[in-house]
């Protein structure tokens, strides 16, 4: 009988559902993980029995879901306490009803025998399920299709993702995290049923781009969206008008991306660089992502090109000051990811990182915080207040960016007297003479 070895702690627990007299099955991603060599990080199990059994069995566990008879264990190491540990969500066997909201079912029936839960979920390499003295039990042959690479959908696709639209994505998300192709029969109704995924949040939607776009087959799955007709739900009209340019870029970027580090903002940015500027700030917008995620794909989009033309350390300094590290440094990992994909020179990357590294060896001031004078030294000096003060401070750190050497507070004084009074010596202090 094939097996497949489920963590002692997993075996436990069916154990303890069985000693209650009932039926426990891994079952879902963690199984099919499990069948292609890799570890699960979380675990799912179903069950026969219910909450209410599942809770005197399991006194210390969460009820997260009533309505779907779930409930939630965390499990640690009692050899290594303080190791991470991992989740394992325990649901009654069930059948769903109708989804009204394209999302959801409106209400389950719960069931007795497994093989009626396994008829409810998406792909055939997801309705498998294990117990250790029963095996397998894998009525829709996901295990064939897991040795013939191939995402398919349980039941009639068409029905399926009229159910739920997002199984369309999830597929897309599959074929990049497995590398499988996905069946012809799903392939087409994808390709039937895609505007259904309009019906779709933007908060569900971008969850599923998220794990694509960090997936250990990223291009592939970027190509999946393509040839499904995908890509509307991800960047709007953007992908009805793609120029020339913007197509090569995403085809080579599909082609690369794998090559590249399965860092999600920097993936992100990758992709978005793609498309013209406003479009795809457009386009960021549309998929809801955090203020924080949306900041540095806004300076992807704003801020990338401009860096990759910073010559000499005045115009890295005050690009720096302008932005801040953090901003800088996701810039910085970015245009090396992009040299990757599209087999760029790094003179320039390097150029920025040598010259960083000297003004760092040399403790050149960056930020206002590193001048030798502070606000309140040109008030107490009786060079200004207010407003002003945080100018001249501005004007002092262009001086010093450009001269280092001055950045004493002798001199920084001497100069804030100077720009404090003589306005048109303060207006030329960025520029630099060609003789």
């Amino acid at each position: 009988m094939q097996r497949i070895n489920l963590p002692e702690e997993i075996s436990e627990i069916i154990k303890a559902v069985e000693a209650g007299g009932f039926d426990a099955f891994a079952v879902g991603g963690a199984v099919r993980d499990s069948l292609l060599g890799e570890t699960p990080l979380d675990w799912d199990l179903a069950t026969n029995a219910a909450p209410d059994a599942l809770a005197e069995i399991f006194p210390d566990a969460e009820m997260t879901d009533s309505k779907f008879g779930v409930i939630k264990l965390e499990i640690k190491s009692e050899v290594k306490p303080e190791a991470t540990g991992f989740l394992v969500d325990i649901a009654r066997f069930r059948v769903d009803g109708n989804y009204s909201d394209h999302r959801r079912p409106d209400d389950v029936i719960f069931v007795d025998h497994i093989e009626d839960d396994l008829k409810r979920r998406d792909f055939t390499v997801n309705a498998i399920a294990y117990n250790p003295g029963k095996g397998f039990i894998d009525p829709f042959d996901g295990r064939q299709d897991i040795q013939e690479k191939l995402i398919r959908v349980v039941g009639d696709p068409l029905v399926r993702f009229e159910e739920d639209p997002l199984r369309m994505m999830r597929a897309a998300r599959f074929a990049a995290e497995t590398g499988f192709d996905i069946h012809k029969k799903t392939y087409k109704a994808i390709l039937q049923k895609g505007a259904l995924l309009e019906k779709i949040s933007a908060d569900r939607i971008r969850q599923e781009f998220e794990k694509l776009i960090v997936a250990k087959f990223a291009g592939k799955g970027l190509k999946m969206l393509h040839s499904l007709g995908l890509m509307p739900v991800i960047v709007g009209e953007l992908a009805e008008e793609m120029t020339s340019r913007e197509m090569t870029d995403f085809d080579t970027l599909a082609e690369n991306i794998d090559k590249t580090k399965r860092i999600k903002d920097r993936r992100l940015g990758l992709f978005y660089l793609c498309f013209e500027r406003k479009g795809a700030l457009a386009a960021v917008r549309r998929l809801k992502f955090d203020s924080k995620m949306t900041g540095k794909l806004e300076d992807a989009l704003n801020h990338l090109e401009s860096m990759c033309f910073l010559a000499d350390k005045f115009e890295i300094k005050q690009f720096i000051a302008k932005i801040g590290p953090d901003r800088y440094e996701y810039l910085d990992g970015l245009s090396k990811a992009q040299r990757i994909v599209y087999d760029l020179q790094e003179h320039k990357i390097l150029g920025r990182y040598y010259l960083l590294q000297d003004m760092e060896a040399n403790k050149e001031p960056m930020f206002i915080s590193d001048l030798k004078i502070d606000g309140n030294d040109i008030i107490e000096n009786g060079i200004a207040e207010g407003e002003k003060v945080g100018e001249i401070l501005g004007m002092l750190l262009d001086l010093v960016h450009k001269e280092p050497k001055r950045n004493t507070k002798e001199e920084l004084l001497r100069y804030a007297e100077q720009y404090a009074t003589n306005i048109i010596k303060a207006t030329f202090r960025k520029v630099r003479w060609i003789r």
